[in-house]
């Protein structure tokens, strides 16, 4: 079962620069949970291309 990340640009949105450095250390902060959630998003989409490329050939 893949993990569910509910966390999204709009919750950011409308934070000053000041407001998100001060965030940025707090390791269960939304911004690091949208860190971690674009990153698993971008390595899924990269492993799924892999696996369609290696399928495809005969």
């Amino acid at each position: 079962m893949s993990k569910s990340y509910h966390v999204t640009r709009k919750d950011l949105s409308g934070l000053s620069k000041k407001e998100l450095d001060e965030i940025a250390d707090d390791e269960n902060s939304l911004l690091n949970k949208y860190a971690e959630k674009s990153r698993v998003k971008k390595e899924v989409k990269v492993s799924r291309k892999d696996e369609k490329k290696n399928n495809d050939r005969p």
